[in-house]
Order: C-alpha cells, then structure tokens, then sequence
C-alpha cells in the first residue's frame, strides 16, 4: 500500500515538473515532496516502481534544473540525484554526458559544507556527502575523465573541511579522495600539489582539520603517492620555476609527511643531507629546522632511511656558522627532552660533550644549558662523566659560562636529589658537584657569598630537613679532595673573620651618640676597611658600607643583628635575610651588597643545629661500621670547631660523650675538636663534666700519638690559665713514665706538645729530657745482626724497627721545644740540634758507629730532612748550607716513597710560604725523566711554586716596591740551584773531561730553566710577564756567579762555573739568537752567604771572563743535540677551522737533506775542529771566526732553530691562523740590529730555509717557525714562540738595584711591563686539562 503511494507522488511530481513551474516556491515544494519520496524508496525498486519514476528521472536532470541558479533549487536538485544514484546502484540511470553535469552539480554543492550553521541545507549537504562516499557513485568521475572536476573536489573538500566538523563529515570526504587516489592509474601532479599546498605547520589560511585530512589520505595512500611526492619534492627543492606559483614550503610538507608516511621520503634524504651541507646559510638554517623537528617528534625513531641526515645534523654541531650550531643545539634539546632515553642518545651526547670547547662563548654556554636541561628532566639519561665534563666549565675562561654552570649544576643537582631522596643509593655518582663548585673560591671572578649561597640553598631542595642536610653533606664530604677542603676551611675563614668584625661595628654603633664620636668613627672605618677584604672590590664595599652606616631603618639593623646570633635557626635566617630585601627593594642601591653580606653574615652554611646533628650521624655510621662516613662526619666537626668555635654552645655533652666512645675516630674528633674550640666553650664544659681534665689527662698518657697531640692542646684551651696548672701536673706524670718506658710514642708526643704550648712548664726539667732522649733513644743501638749490604732479600719501606720510631719521635721533640709558640728567638741550643741533624742526614744516625738497616736510615733522615724543614720556618739564618744540602739529597733517596714524601713536604711548605723557595732544588735532585714514577706530579708541584712566585713578583711590581723581598722572585731560586748541583751533582770539571759526565747536570738544568722561562706555557701564568725580561734576569744571573767566587767552599767555584756555562747554553737553546745574551748585563744581587764577586784590580782583568772546556764548540753542539723532554712532547696537529682544512707545507726540495744526517756527518767534524783550536790564544780565536766560515756554528744556529722547544702559542677563539710577515730584509734587520745594541755576530753562509713559515713579531729575525691558534677555551693567556728581545728591554728582577738602567729605557715600557704582570692572590687555583698544541718544525738545509 505504502509502495503504490509512492509511485503515485513520483508520477504526479514527475507530470508536474513537465513543464517547470514558474514560481521558485512552487518548484522548492515539488523538488523537496520528490526528495522526501526519494529517500524512502529501498534500493533496487520493482519494475513498477521504476517505470513510475521514469518521468521524474527525465524531467530531474533537465539542463535547466541542472544549471539553475538558485542554490536552494540547486542543492534540492543534487539531494534527489543522490537518491537516485542510492536506488539505480550499482547501475548508472544516466548517460555519460549527463552524469558529468550531474558530478559537477554534486561538487558544486560541497562548497557549502564550510558554513555549519546553515541550518537544514547543511543537513541536506552533509546526507549528500555521505551518500557519495558510502556508494562509491564518485568512481565514475574515474571512468568519465573528469581530472579537474576531481581535482576541484579535492580543493574544495580541504578548503572546507573544520575543526568543528563531525567525524562522519571529515571521514566520508577522506573515503571519498583515498578511494579516487587508490582507483586511479596514475596521480596527476596537479592533485598531489592540491593535497600538499595544504600541509605546513605555519599556514594560517588552512584549517587543522584540513591539514590533517592531507596527511591521513597521505599515510592511506603513501603507496601510490611516493613516486610523485618525490618528483614533486625534488623538483622544489631544486628550484623547478614550473612549482614557483605554488607557494609550498616544502620543509613544512616533509615535516607533515614524515610525521604520518616517513618511508615515502626514502628518495629526498639525499637532497635533505646536501641542504644540510649547502653554503646558503638560510638553506642550512631551514633544513636544519626540518631535521631538527623531525627527530624531535614524541616517540619518532630514527630509521636506517634517515641515519646519513641524522649523522649530517649532528655534524653541523661543529659548522662554521655560530648561528648554525646554535640553532642545531636547539634541535638536539629538543629530540632529548622528548625521548631521554632514545637509542640515538648516547650519540648525542657524545657530540655535545665535543662542543664544550666550542670557541665561541654563546655555543659553549648552549651546550651546557642543553645538558643540565635533559638532566634536569631525566636525571639518569645523562652520564655522570658527561656531567663532570660540564662541570669543567666551571674553569672556563668566559665569565658568563662558568656563571652558567654554576647555576645549572646546582639545579641538577637539587632536582637530583628531589627525584632520588634516598641518600643510600647511588650517593656517590654526583655528590661531587658541591666540591667542583667550592673549587670556585679559587677562582677570582666568583665571589665567596655567591659560592656560599649556593652551598646554603640553591644545592638543596627547600624542604630538605636539617637531618637530611647533614646526611648528604657528610656524603659529600666524603668526595673532597685537599683543594675542595681547603676552599671550604679559607671559605670558613673569611666567614668567621667578618662575622667578628661585622659584630664589633654593630657594638659600635649605639656608642656614636654617647660621645668620643671621631674615635667611634676611627674604629668603625677600621672595621668597614677589614670587612671590605672579604669582597671581590674591597674599595666598592668599603663606599657602601659607609652608606649602609647611614641608613636609619630600625628593621634593617634588627634582622643583621638575627643574622649574626649564632643562635638563629636556618629557616629563621632564610625568612629575615627575604625580609630585609623586600624592605629594601631590588632598586634599592645597596640591594646587591646587602644580599651578600647578609650571606657573610648568617649561619646559613652551617649552624648549631647541624653541629648535634653532625655528632649524632656520626654515633649512627659508627653502629653501622661505616668508617668513611664516620671520619667525615668528624673532620667537617672539625673544621667547624675552627672557624666557628661559637656553633659548638649546647653540645657539650655529646662532645664529651665522643670523649669516652670507644671507636678511634670519634675519639680523636672529639679530641681534635676541643683544640679548636674548647677556649670558646670553656665554662660550658665545666658546667657539665668536672671530670673533662682527668679524662684529657688520661688520653695524654695512654692515648695513641695523635690523641696525645690533641689533648695536650685540649688542656690549654679549656683552662683559664693557658693549661699551665694542668699541664703541669701532666709533665710530672709525663716524665716518670719516660723513665719507665710506658708507652713511650704518646709520651714523646704530650713532651713534644708542652714544649710548644707551655715553655715555662717544659723548661723545668727540658735536662733530663734531653739527656734521656739523647743517650736512650737517639744513641740507642741495636742489638740485632744487620743484613750484609749486597744480601738479596727484599727491602720493604714499611720495614721500619720501633727503635727507629721512637728516634723520630724524640727528634720531633727537640724541634718543636726550638718552636714554641711563643718566644722562639730565645730558644737556647739551636746548633745542637742542627748537630744532631747533620748526622742524621750524613749517617741516617747520630753517630756513624750505630749501625741499623737501610730502611731504618732512610727513615731517620727523612725525619731529619723534615726536621730542617720545620725549623727553617724561624731558623734558616742559623741553618748552614752544609745541612741545606744534605737536606736536598733526600729527593736521591733509594726508596721512591722517601722521595715522594719529601717533596711532597717541600711543595707543602713553599706554597703555604713557611719554608724559602731554595728548597724547591730537590726536585732537582730528583730524576728529571718522564719515565720515572710519579715523575708528572713532581712537575707540577714545581710549576706550581713557580707560577706561585710569579704572581708575587707581578703583586711586587704593581705596588712598585723598591724594598721588594728577593724570595718573592722566583728568579731567586737560580743561584741556589746552581750552588747546589756544582756542589752535590757537578763532577770536578778540572778532573772529569768526560761530556757524557754532565749530561744529567745539562738535562736537570734544562727542566728547571723550560719552566722558568716557559711559565705561561708549563704553568699557565695569568701575570703576563714578558719572556725577554725573564731571559734577561736568569743569563745576568748566571754572568754574575760567573764573575763570583763559592764562599763555602773555594774549590767548588770552578763547578759553578761550568754549571752557568751549561745554563747559558740552553737560555741560547730556548731563547735563539745567543747573540742577544751579550746585551743582559742587569744589575743582580747573589745570596752573600754562598758567592762573593771577584776583587777588581786595575791591571788584571780577571779569569771571569775565561770559559771552561764545556764551551767549546762541540760540547755545545754535543749538548744541544740531546733529545729532551721538551723536544720529545707529542706533536698535537693544529686545530683546524670548522668546515675548513689546514693547508701542509709540502715545499721540501728533493736534494734537501735531513738535519739529523747533517748533524751526524758533521759532529765529527766539529769534535776535530775544536781540539786543533785547542791552545790557540783568544784573540788567534775571534780572528779566525771572523775571517774564516765556522761550518758548525752554522749547523748550531741550525739545530736551535729546528729543536727550540714551543715555548708559547697563540690563543685565540677564532677560526684563522696568525698572519705570517715577511722576512725583514737584510738592510732592514741590520738597522734593526744597531738600534738593538747587537753585538756583530761571526758571520756565516746564507741557507736556504724550506717548508718554513717565517713570522716576524720582533724587530730582529726570528728563528722559522709556525704559529698556531688555540680554539680551547680554557686557555687564558696567549703564548707564542720564545722571540728574543728586539731592544734593549728591562727587568723587573730586583728592582732596587737595576734604577741605574732605567734611563736607556722609556718609562712607558716599565709601566706597561708592571701592568701586564697583574695576577690572581688566590692560593690556589685549578688549571685546565686542556693541551696546547704543539707546532711542527720545519727543517733547513745548506746550499753549500
């Protein structure tokens, strides 16, 4: 029934539509009854039904009604075409040609999907669009050719397409374009670009919803696409002008298809790597954006297709261009943070590890933010040995790096800690980023308050309790090394020295109103004066502390005061230190000096709550049977008892608890600290233990050596009267038991120390002591067999007898009853004790009729030699040079631990300036050979007293001080190192013409003057002293102990002699031209006690100027022919520029011959040459070298040229190299040479110079050599070859007596010298590992 009243409507509209109504509304209301009919009807009809709807489905695709022009008519027309399509399926009802009108009107009809508030016409497009998709009817546009209709379809559909749409809308056109792609033979180029014009994140014409349906009909199709996206691709990024109009950023479009179809791309990859590698920077600049937000992807994996762009990018990290390796870091942060943990990170890192010495300061400080960013986020995708090379920063030359650094490993390390609270796993990995920051005290460009901050607060997480604190401070404690506690115990120091004095103003303020004001006055600017010290520009500090003086803000002063109460808690602190800065206001200008001074002031670092903490961590480590922690805990007591005595109120009772703990360590902690701070917390501790004497006493007595010591001091701390009472009842005690024989080590120690703290009470019975120390201990002899001297057993450092302890021990006493710590000038008996010393050294006993085993002898005189060193502190005008001597010959001691403990002391007591430098000779003494063990530590530890007293010259000379002390020069060392080799190394040269014979002499003498003269090299000097003035002062030197006679020992002038001799040869053999050493004739003053100058008489003209044998010709040529260390370092080839390649010298003529087989083929030569001189007159001499050629003064010129160790170079950040001058020309250099003074030199053929880059920096010719750039940024000071001196240059050695000189020689160079030789006071200071590069030497040859 329902069916036959469908036929009737259709008919009857049919008939109705024949011919078209007039109206507009009568046609809308015929077309909508025929579409509601329409859509009703079931999918293939009857006959009946389909022969009733013939005349509908005639008159429906009129060309009128098809190409009407009202849009409602339109889309009513389309919807009962859709209909129709749906019931005819799968058999079209039309012709072709009236279904290619049909296809238009449908698409026509997709324009008004755009508008989604259209009401039911959208409707009605949306049931079209989906009737299209669900029966495929759009396959016949296949069929039909309709290219462009579909390619308008396509366009029309992403022009369309909303974010707002529903599913079914976007999906049914995503059927609809991926069925037409997959159907089609071949996709046309025009319709992929309509597809690719639409991709790119930055379009702002294009909807999300359409770019998103462009990617997914891409990965739907990436099959059939590949093929054409590749030509289309390539033909963009080739720059095809046909693609010119489109307007397609095909970064942006690789970027989409690789999100969604990355194995279609297979084929650009080339054109990808070759625009990473193009010269444009913007082409380079956008492939690396692309590739950077490629593999920056969440969950991207970099497959085999994309490894050569990945290896590309990651190479561009070393472009040329700084923008280029910035932004690539960038990229890099950003594949990091998205997947910490991806298979290409370690790779990654690795390659910014290699950028942290980028020379460009920007770059360097990227790298370090990127990696402390991905740590921050993960904190274990990062390495802990990446860390530490991100920590070495810290040492960087460029402020803002080292800044940078600072900040960003604290960060890590707080978010570390946050992340990983537990302080028993993994404790170790990165507990030592407190100690790499604390080296910064060191470091002149970091102030102390800033570095204490850090350790306060910014290290640790806000909420971190005080327990917790202490747990990881004693962990990382633990990790120190002697430099990081000596930058915390100076950093204490300077603490507790302005904590004071900041005390003592405040005191002083209220006194101001109540009179005497000019002296209230006085002493407050005495106190601002000293508090000023403590800041990195005392002059700044001191204005604003007087403008700190006038600020009347009641508040201020209240929260300084809390600051400075030790009894403040460090939340307290925390909240008044923000107080007083929101009071003041960041514009506020004291804003800055308040913020640090608050810092100085308070106890945030440590307080009183730490202190019971710390004991109470130490009581737990102890059950725990961890003694590492344990004697952590106890030495940061320790250090806290030192420089904050005052933190210790209220923990007295468990200091007196750890008094009588049976574990060592906390015992002698507790003892150590009661020395320390036992006078600030004296009547506290009568308060809670009366016994506290009788237990010290007790541990005096029948404690071990150490404890001893301590209690000893402990007594004098905690008595009202220095100890005296107590003490002297302990000596009596002491003394008894020395008879007795108890316990003697401890015993010897608690003499020892009564000597230096109470001399009155030592003194009462110092007799008996020394005579029984004397005959009991020191002559005491053994009554055990010795060892035949040539017996094979093995002889152990360790095997040393208790006799021979115990002599140390009693020896110990002697020294410190000579160094008390009061009064030592009147100290009696000093050559008694240098006697027994003296014999010490000479025997290893105090007579030589004691016999005792070698290891008991080394022992002894290492106790003897330390022993001299102690005493030189007060007693070196009284020590002879005899005993200086046997001293230094230790560092010869068979026993390699003898000599490292020796020199060990030795560098210890120079560079804490308790010993004169002269004493650096014993590294001498020592072998000098690379081969030698621990021989790079020993090195070092002479660079350092080097460049110590380098810095002290260059402080001498800023303040121009004409009273200047020698021994801050150290030039000064010199004549001390050649007395004693002439007199412990130097063969008698009269006696021994064997040259072999002073080679070790000649090499000891060359590793000594390489680092005197080559400081900015070996000792990274920062006082930019100028070469010349040291080759200057060291050859007036050697002349003037040439001119000198020994005053010890008469006999041994001629040794000193030769040794000056050897020494000249290599200041010529680092300093080429040895013509320049006739200029030097500086005024020098030689220590009285070892030369005195020869007398001038008016007719005799002195053998001074006479030359022993080895300064004939082929002893010189013997001697510059040796391979030393210097020559033998490791050729490093210069940095290249990045992108750039250094261009070698390949200039070598074939005829040349090598240096090595010259030399060869003429050292014998030149032996026979010198001994047929030999005997000739001096004036016979000089004319044959004038008139005649000296082929082997040739072939010497030649070989200090080819073998002058690189002595400086060049540093700089950039990528060139230094520009090379050309050759004076020989007018030019011999004016150069008059103005110079030159003596004439002797002369010889020209030579032909080859493979050499000659660069001239001085007025006269430069020996050939190359300079290179040093791109590492760690190394501060720019070095070049050693040149010598174009003019006639002045010292700033001695300055008092070289004023005569001064008037050949401008002022202006004396002032520019002494600016230049500004340097760093720290004590310390931590150099780079960075090695510099080594320049190649390129050879000459003779023409004739």
């Amino acid at each position: 029934m329902a069916e036959k009243k469908l036929e009737e409507q259709l008919k009857e509209v049919g008939s109705k539509l024949e011919p078209l109504p007039s109206s507009k509304d009568a046609l809308v209301k015929l077309l909508k009854q025929a579409a509601s009919c329409l859509s009703e009807m079931d999918q293939s009809p009857s006959p009946t039904m389909l022969e009733s709807m013939q005349p509908f489905l005639t008159a429906i695709v009129k060309s009128e009604l098809l190409k009407h022009q009202d849009r409602d008519v339109k889309l009513l027309v389309a919807t009962c075409i859709c209909e129709i399509t749906r019931i005819t399926a799968p058999v079209a009802p039309y012709s072709d040609d009236i279904l290619k009108d049909i296809f238009h009107l449908i698409v026509s009809t997709f324009s008004g999907l755009s508008d989604t508030a259209g009401g039911p016409s959208f409707g009605r497009r949306v049931v079209i669009l989906d009737t299209v998709a669900k029966y495929r009817s759009f396959v016949v546009m296949l069929d039909l050719e309709c290219d462009d209709l579909i390619k308008k379809m396509f366009a029309t559909f992403l022009a369309v397409a909303r974010d707002d749409h529903q599913e079914n809308v976007l999906s049914s056109m995503q059927t609809i374009m991926v069925v037409l792609i997959e159907e089609s033979e071949e996709v046309k180029e025009d319709l992929l670009l309509v597809i690719l014009s639409v991709l790119g994140r930055n379009k702002s014409d294009v909807s999300k919803a359409a770019r998103r349906l462009a990617m997914n009909i891409i990965e739907k199709c990436a099959v059939k696409l590949e093929s054409g996206m590749k030509q289309v691709l390539v033909s963009l990024m080739s720059g095809d002008n046909r693609l010119s109009d489109t307007q397609i950023d095909y970064h942006e479009v690789v970027y989409d298809i690789y999100c969604t179809a990355p194995q279609t791309l297979s084929g650009v990859v080339p054109y990808l790597t070759g625009e990473l590698l193009n010269d444009q920077l913007d082409t380079r600049l956008k492939a690396l954006g692309l590739v950077g937000g490629l593999f920056s992807l969440p969950g991207s994996t970099i497959t085999e297709t994309f490894q050569p762009i990945f290896l590309e990018f990651l190479k561009r990290l070393t472009d040329r261009v700084v923008e280029v390796r910035m932004s690539v870091l960038e990229h890099v942060k950003g594949c990091l943070l998205s997947n910490p943990l991806r298979a290409e990170a370690p790779q990654i890192i690795s390659a910014l590890c290699d950028r942290l010495l980028d020379y460009d300061e920007n770059v360097r400080k990227q790298v370090v933010e990127v990696i402390c960013d991905v740590a921050c986020h993960a904190p274990g995708s990062v390495p802990a040995e990446t860390m530490k090379l991100v920590a070495d920063r810290l040492r960087d030359k460029s402020l803002t790096v080292k800044r940078c650094t600072m900040e960003r490993l604290a960060e890590f390390f707080k978010v570390y800690r946050t992340k990983s609270p537990d302080c028993s796993i993994n404790y170790n990995e990165y507990e030592w980023v407190p100690g790499k920051i604390l080296r910064c005290f060191y470091d002149k460009d970091f102030r102390s308050d800033a570095i204490e901050y850090v350790l306060s607060v910014s290290l640790f997480p806000s909420e971190l309790s005080t327990k917790d604190r202490v747990m990881l401070w004693v962990r990382i404690f633990c990790t120190f090394d002697k430099v990081e506690v000596k930058a915390l115990e100076k950093l204490m120091e300077q603490k507790l020295r302005l904590q004071q004095e900041m005390q003592r103003y405040i005191s002083l303020r209220p006194m101001h109103q109540e009179g005497d004001a000019p002296e209230i006055q006085k002493k407050k600017l005495l106190c601002f004066r000293i508090m000023s010290r403590s800041f990195p520009d005392p002059a700044k500090a001191e204005e604003n502390f007087l403008i700190l003086d006038q600020l009347k803000d009641a508040n201020i002063w209240k929260i300084l005061s809390s600051l400075l109460d030790v009894n403040t808690s460090f939340q307290q602190a925390c909240t008044s230190r923000d107080d007083m800065l929101k009071i003041l206001g960041e514009k506020h200008g004291l804003y800055d000096f308040l913020s640090s001074l608050s810092v100085k002031c308070s106890y945030l670092l440590f307080n009183k709550e730490h202190v019971k903490e710390i004991i109470l961590e130490a009581g737990a480590h102890k059950s725990a049977g961890n003694t590492e922690l344990t004697r952590s805990c106890m030495d940061i007591l320790v250090i806290l008892a030192r420089y904050g005595p005052l933190l210790f109120g209220g923990a007295e009772e468990e200091l007196i608890s750890c008094l009588k703990d049976e574990n060592e360590i906390i015992k002698e902690g507790a003892l150590h600290v009661l020395s320390k701070a036992g006078g600030t917390i004296r009547e506290q501790l009568a308060a809670s233990s009366s016994s506290i004497d009788l237990i010290l006493e007790k541990l005096c007595l029948e404690g071990s050596r150490r404890q001893a010591k301590y209690a000893v001091h402990a007594l004098a701390a905690i008595t009202k009267d220095d100890g005296l009472k107590s003490l002297s009842v302990l000596y009596k005690k002491l003394v008894g038991m020395l008879e007795e024989r108890i316990n003697l080590p401890a015993v010897l120690q608690s003499l020892g120390c009564i000597a230096q703290t109470a001399m009155a009470v030592f003194e009462t019975r110092e007799a008996e002591i020394q005579e029984f120390v004397k005959s009991k201990i020191l002559n005491y002899k053994s009554a055990s067999p010795l060892p035949p001297p040539g017996g094979n057993a093995k002889v152990c450092w360790d095997d040393v007898t208790e006799a021979s302890l115990l002599k140390i021990y009693g020896l110990k006493v002697f020294v410190k009853s000579h160094l008390p710590v009061k009064d030592w000038h009147l100290r009696p008996g000093i050559e008694d004790l240098l006697g027994t010393v003296r014999n010490l050294l000479r025997h290893g006993e105090t007579s030589q009729e004691i016999g005792s085993s070698l290891v008991d002898q080394e022992h002894l005189r290492l106790a003897a030699a330390k022993a001299v060193l102690r005493l030189s502190k007060h007693w070196d005008h009284k020590i002879p040079t005899d005993i200086f001597h046997l001293t230094l010959r230790v560092a010869e001691s068979a026993f390699p631990e003898a000599r490292k403990i020796f020199l060990s002391k030795v560098h210890q007591y120079i560079k804490d300036r308790l010993v004169d430098a002269k004493y650096a000779c014993a590294f001498l003494l020592n072998s000098v050979e690379p081969e030698q063990l621990d021989f790079e530590e020993e090195k070092q530890n002479l660079v350092d007293i080097i460049q110590m007293h380098y810095q002290a010259k260059a402080r001498q000379m800023t303040l121009q001080n004409d009273a200047s002390p020698l021994t801050a020069f150290p030039e000064y060392i010199l004549p001390h190192v050649v007395h004693s080799l002439a007199h412990i190394s130097c063969p008698d040269v009269d006696e021994c013409k064997d040259v072999k014979a002073f080679e070790p002499i000649y090499r000891q003498l060359y590793f000594f003057l390489s680092l005197l003269m080559h400081k900015e090299e070996e000792a990274k000097s920062e006082t930019g002293t100028k070469e010349k003035e040291s080759v200057s002062v060291i050859a007036s030197l050697f002349k003037a102990i040439k001119s000198s006679e020994d005053l010890v020992d008469m006999a041994k002038t001629k040794n000193s002699h030769a040794v000056c001799e050897l020494g000249l040869m290599i200041v010529k053999r680092l300093a080429p031209k040895e013509d320049d050493l006739h200029m030097f004739a500086l005024a020098v003053t030689l220590p009285s006690l070892l030369y005195k100058p020869y007398e001038k008489k008016e007719d005799d003209s002195k053998a001074n100027e006479e030359k022993t044998w080895l300064a004939d010709e082929s002893v010189i040529t013997h001697f510059q022919s040796l391979e030393l260390e210097t020559n033998k370092t490791k050729q490093v080839p210069p940095p290249t520029t990045l992108g750039e390649e250094v261009q070698k010298d390949s200039n070598i003529e074939e005829n040349e011959e090598p240096l090595g087989e010259m030399l060869k083929h003429l050292k014998g030569k030149g032996a026979k040459s010198g001994r047929s001189k030999k005997g000739k007159s001096s004036s016979a001499k000089t004319k044959s070298a004038v008139n005649d050629f000296d082929i082997l003064s040739m072939v010497r010129e030649i070989n200090v040229d080819a073998v002058a160790p690189s002595g400086k170079f060049e540093s700089s950040n950039g990528h060139e190299h230094a520009p090379i001058e050309k050759s004076k020309s020989p007018s030019e250099q011999k004016v150069e040479k008059r103005k110079a003074l030159e003596v004439e030199s002797v002369p010889v053929p020209k030579r032909r110079r080859s493979a050499a880059v000659r660069l001239s920096q001085s007025p006269m010719k430069t020996p050939s050599r190359v300079l290179v750039e040093d791109s590492s940024p760690d190394v501060k000071n720019k070095v070049s070859f050693p040149r010598k001196m174009g003019k006639s240059g002045d010292s700033d050695f001695l300055v008092s007596c070289i004023r005569k000189s001064r008037n050949s020689i401008p002022k202006k160079e004396f002032k520019k010298a002494d600016k230049d030789d500004s340097s760093s006071e720290h004590e310390a200071k931590d150099s780079d590992e960075e090695n510099p590069t080594v320049n190649s030497f390129c050879c000459s040859s003779i023409c004739k």
